[in-house]
């Protein structure tokens, strides 16, 4: 069997070197394997970490790990290739088997074997459903490495100890935590944040950032290119000649502006492979000016997005970006939604208050990058209502109309083809943010991949000369998307 067709040989060993750098940093005493680990990742499957004790080579720990998967699914995996790290202190394999123990599910998973210089072989054994194992493979091996480096006191490189961790528990406690200035990506956008947090990315003015306890921060973010099904030349997006060409995000623009948002964040999400968020709606309040068209509304909910994190406590300030028009053929939005699980506290907890509150743009990037995506998209509406009158005009004065009506309906071709490569385009960069990718390449440029953002930066800072990010206005329509 081969690992699956997402993973080659050399990312996965960059992968192993990563992880391995990160969790065998200092030498604090390890567990015995009988107080291996197992932990349910909040963003779907199981991992089991440790040390394994009176196993002498990587080669006999990684026979017993795999014994250890027989005996828990009650049937022998089937293994890949074995993969070992050039220096040869790391040993890998992804494996696949029918849970015997659980109905017979087939399952898919990655055994990790690495010997540190000192002490004992230190074993990873990430799994879930076979079906979804390539899109939680990332969020598990994220939460393994912040659980080893927790098992291990924390990276000698991080300048923590277990008093600074000490020190943060109590800073929870007791109001908002220590922030720091954070951004990636083209800059565009800032915000204060812990250090435990992660920044997933910043473009456009937009930015998304994660925190430890499952906090979730999306500010700025731009919804468009939203199909509106009650404009009835809206309609060859959805069961028309181009109804296939790409996924779509159709809902109707109604007054109400969060149940607007919900149905293109769901949307979105389910374009993506990503389960939707139940919503339900608690209260909301008018604001005064801000970004965007109109009265923009700021509305409290809760909402489950099916994950294992629960229930969560969270709000959205929305906003059109263009006239309100209940029959334009598309329509936009913006949005900044901040949430938290309701275990750790309210949409007003200290820390995420604070992070929201810091969240500045830099309106220099933004102007250079495309400041005129709101004039378009206004302009964009404005030529559709024009468009339609003067069909509508000529369609009803002569034949002669008529044939230039059919004239400029094979002109408009050329035009919706390339709005619907443009939408090709958005939906491959709404993907790869909301799925945590990249796309990076080799500096020559023959070579394109898509994979987690995780591993796209190990793989550039590995070996920067030869692989290097793509930026989206350079992604290849037929090869990324």
């Amino acid at each position: 069997m081969n690992p699956p067709q997402t993973w080659s040989a050399a990312k996965l060993l960059t992968l192993i070197l990563t992880l391995a750098s990160a969790s065998f940093a200092c030498n604090a005493q390890q567990p015995g394997h009988s107080d291996l680990k197992t932990v349910d990742n909040p963003g779907g499957g199981q991992f089991v970490y440790g040390s394994l004790t009176n196993q002498a080579s990587k080669t006999s720990a990684m026979v017993y790990m795999l014994r250890m998967v027989h005996t828990h699914f009650g049937d022998k995996p089937q293994v890949g290739k074995f993969l070992q790290s050039r220096d040869g202190n790391s040993l890998a394999t992804f494996f696949t088997v029918n849970a015997k123990t659980q109905g017979g599910r087939p399952v898919a998973g990655l055994v990790i074997i690495s010997m540190p210089a000192k002490g004992d072989p230190q074993a990873a054994v990430l799994y879930d459903d076979a079906a979804r194992f390539v899109s939680t493979e990332p969020s598990m091996m994220k939460s393994l490495t912040s659980a080893w480096k927790g098992s291990l006191g924390g990276s000698s490189s991080s300048g923590q100890s277990s008093g600074g961790s000490q020190a943060q528990s109590a800073s929870r406690q007791s109001g908002s935590q220590q922030l720091y200035p954070a951004t990636t990506g083209d800059k565009s956008a800032m915000v204060k944040m812990p250090q435990s947090w992660q920044l997933i990315r910043v473009a456009g003015g937009g930015l998304i950032a994660e925190g430890d306890r499952g906090e979730m921060v999306m500010m700025g973010i731009i919804f468009q290119n939203i199909v509106n099904p009650q404009n009835p030349q809206a309609q060859q997006f959805i069961s028309g000649p181009m109804a296939t060409r790409g996924p779509k995000v159709v809902c109707p623009l109604t007054a109400n502006l969060f149940s607007d948002y919900v149905c293109a964040f769901n949307q979105t999400r389910r374009n993506n492979g990503k389960s939707q968020g139940t919503f339900n709606f608690v209260s909301s309040a008018p604001q005064g000016g801000g970004q965007g068209v109109g009265q923009p509304v700021v509305t409290m909910f809760t909402v489950d997005f099916h994950d294992g994190a629960g229930l969560r406590n969270g709000s959205v300030y929305t906003s059109l970006l263009a006239p309100f028009n209940p029959r334009a053929q598309t329509w936009a939005m913006l949005a900044s939604m901040s949430n938290i699980p309701q275990k750790y506290g309210s949409a007003a907890d200290p820390t995420l208050k604070a992070v929201v509150e810091s969240y500045t743009q830099n309106a220099k990037v933004i102007a250079s990058e495309g400041a005129s995506d709101l004039n378009r998209i206004h302009q964009q509406g404005l030529a559709n209502q024009a468009q339609t009158e003067a069909i509508n005009s000529r369609r009803e004065n002569s034949t002669k109309a008529y044939d230039s009506h059919m004239q400029t309906l094979k002109q408009n071709d050329a035009v919706n083809d390339q709005h619907n490569a443009d939408i090709d385009w958005q939906s491959k960069i709404n993907q790869d943010y909301i799925l945590d990718r990249s796309v990076i390449r080799d500096t020559a440029d023959t070579v394109h991949a898509t994979t987690g953002n995780s591993l796209a930066e190990a793989l550039v800072k590995s070996n920067p000369n030869q692989l290097e990010y793509v930026p989206n206005q350079q992604l290849v329509r037929g090869a990324d998307y």
